[in-house]
């Protein structure tokens, strides 16, 4: 008997009848009418035979198995529709999309892309005709879709690629692959090379409790927010940051730079919803840009654009805790564009000295030196990485105490000595990172001991405030503008009130002696309005007032009527010069 008379035990399984046109997916090899059919997509058609006139059948192979397993939608019912695709790769691994069916009204491109970077093996010829497939499956099933990562509801938390949580939903994106929410080593080894090491190292416990900040954001009602490490280069600023991303993923990966447009930044953060937006070197940021993108960042809203036919396009949305690093602080970045900080930026962006005793670092640990500790932190955030915001978010569901969350920030902001506003946002933020910590620490996520978070984060809010000064941000930039308009023009654009004619280019106004020593500034309208360029002229004498720097003014004014030796009277702004400086 010849090998070519052999019969195999078990025949070739044959394809039940096909009612062309239609598709048929199979997934192992399979003999159709005589025909064997490689496993995949295949399209059974057929056309009209001209000289006969009769249909002939035909059989097109399209990709490789792609199975459209449900239609996917929101739980309204009435948005983001599309279909949850399954398929193996060419590597045999089982993987699934949801894909938006957006994505049908366009190019094949935007869907074959994708599917070709996930590894489906696709007839090149034929690689239109997947997307004509994929819009002729209409499977019975229902999925509810979560176009964004994050908290879906109370009890469920989403991930590109697992669910945290009771609820049934299921990530939905254009790019299917994408998923920075890797894993890689263990949370043990993660625990002992990162967590271990935030004992007696505030900065790095900052961008840890940073990371784990942000799926509490949803739960005590805040926007998001940030921190900015300011220091030299090689100080152990951009380990910290590693630090913080491998909570949730690959530090390198997972960690991103300023370094983008204002919309590519936008992307990135709705990917980060509930978790972390770590961004290196705030230096690559466009200056003139910055301020916007910081406010967008915190405010949790993106840019509002109009659709081709000029209709309001859904923005995109987000709550992320922000934290970032840079030699420059934003005021700095900003000023080298030509703009000027507002409070409302730096409030949303607080800036954190990398001033510590080995750099960014307090305790070594019984390493050598800074730079040994921070090579340390920056292999451990690629070697073990991805699993302690999982684990964290697991334990607080499993504790049940969302709904206490608010009340104990509310006792934890208590601790914060504040004397204005914007100190009492800036504590919240503190306190917020804190509590993180300390219900990490409760949760085994952090081996350190209790109130080792608190007790770190308090530091660092003495520091924050000694760095950024007394009073509200805008009066300090007001008074700091006068006294540099003083310092630049004192001589050019001022003469002295005895002597009004005397030479002033562009008169700012005149200057008196006064009997103690030194000079007041009398400032007119206009001058006092150049030297705060920026600032409206009443947040300018509120500032002016805060500190006592208006000396003389008549009766419900704030100028005083000054009489010149040439006769003329003029209304001034008396200003004393030595009040706006800070005092030592």
């Amino acid at each position: 008997m010849t090998a070519s008379t052999i019969t195999p035990l078990v025949p070739e399984p044959a394809a039940p009848a096909v009612e062309r046109p239609c598709y048929r997916v199979y997934e192992h090899p399979i003999t159709l009418e005589g025909e064997k059919l490689r496993p995949g997509v295949w399209y059974h058609g057929q056309s009209l035979d001209k000289q006969s006139g009769e249909y002939l059948p035909f059989d097109e192979w399209l990709c490789g198995p792609l199975h459209v397993e449900a239609v996917t939608r929101n739980e309204g019912q009435d948005g983001d529709y599309g279909r949850l695709l399954r398929f193996r790769n060419a590597d045999r691994r089982e993987l699934t999309w949801a894909m938006p069916n957006e994505l049908l009204a366009g190019k094949p491109d935007s869907i074959l892309s994708v599917l070709l970077g996930m590894g489906l093996d696709i007839d090149y010829q034929r690689r239109a005709k997947v997307c004509q497939y994929i819009a002729a499956q209409y499977p019975k099933d229902r999925v509810i879709a979560a176009t964004s990562t994050g908290w879906h509801s109370p009890e469920l938390f989403i991930m590109p690629r697992q669910n945290i949580g009771e609820g049934k939903a299921i990530f939905q994106s254009e790019a299917g692959n994408d998923d920075d929410y890797r894993q890689g080593g263990t949370l043990e080894g993660w625990q002992a090379g990162i967590g271990a090491m935030c004992e007696g190292n505030p900065l790095l416990m900052l961008s840890v409790c940073a990371a784990l900040a942000g799926p509490l954001l949803y739960h005590v009602q805040r926007q998001g927010g940030g921190f900015h490490i300011i220091g030299d280069s090689s100080t152990g600023k951009s380990s910290a940051i590693l630090a913080g991303a491998s909570v949730w993923g690959h530090g390198e990966t997972f960690k991103r730079t300023w370094r983008a447009t204002g919309n590519g930044l936008e992307g990135i953060a709705s990917q980060r919803n509930d978790t972390l937006l770590a961004l290196d070197e705030i230096g690559e940021a466009d200056p003139r840009e910055i301020g916007a993108v910081v406010y967008a960042m915190a405010n949790g809203t993106g840019k509002a654009r109009a659709s081709r036919t000029g209709a309001a396009r859904a923005a995109k949305r987000w709550r992320v805790m922000l934290f970032s690093s840079g030699e420059l602080g934003l005021s700095a970045l900003m000023a080298e564009g030509g703009k000027r900080s507002r409070a409302g930026q730096e409030i949303r962006l607080l800036d954190i000295p990398a001033r510590r005793r080995y750099g960014a670092w307090d305790n070594l640990h019984g390493l050598p030196g800074g730079r040994e500790f921070s090579d340390a932190i920056q292999r451990t955030s690629v070697t073990h990485y991805g699993h302690a915001g999982p684990q964290f978010i697991r334990k607080l569901l499993e504790s049940r105490e969302q709904d206490g969350l608010p009340t104990l920030l509310a006792q934890l902001c208590g601790q914060y000595p504040t004397n204005n506003g914007q100190e009492d946002r800036a504590a919240e933020r503190f306190a917020l990172l804190a509590m993180a910590g300390e219900l990490a620490i409760s949760f085994g996520t952090l081996p350190l001991p209790t109130g080792a978070a608190r007790d770190a984060m308090l530091g660092l809010f003495d520091v924050w405030r000694a760095g950024r000064g007394q009073g509200p941000s805008e009066d300090r930039q007001i008074l700091r503008a006068i006294a540099d308009f003083i310092a630049r023009h004192g001589d050019s654009r001022f003469s002295s009130a005895d002597d009004p004619q005397g030479e002033a280019r562009d008169r700012a106004g005149y200057w008196e002696d006064i009997p103690s020593g030194g000079r007041l500034y009398l400032f007119n309208r206009p001058g006092l309005e150049e030297a705060a360029k920026g600032f409206d002229l009443p947040r300018v004498v509120l500032a002016l007032d805060n500190v006592g720097a208006i000396t003389k003014r008549d009766s419900g004014k704030h100028q005083a009527l000054k009489r010149l030796a040439d006769g003329t009277r003029e209304r001034l702004y008396f200003i004393d010069p030595s009040k706006l400086e800070p005092e030592t």
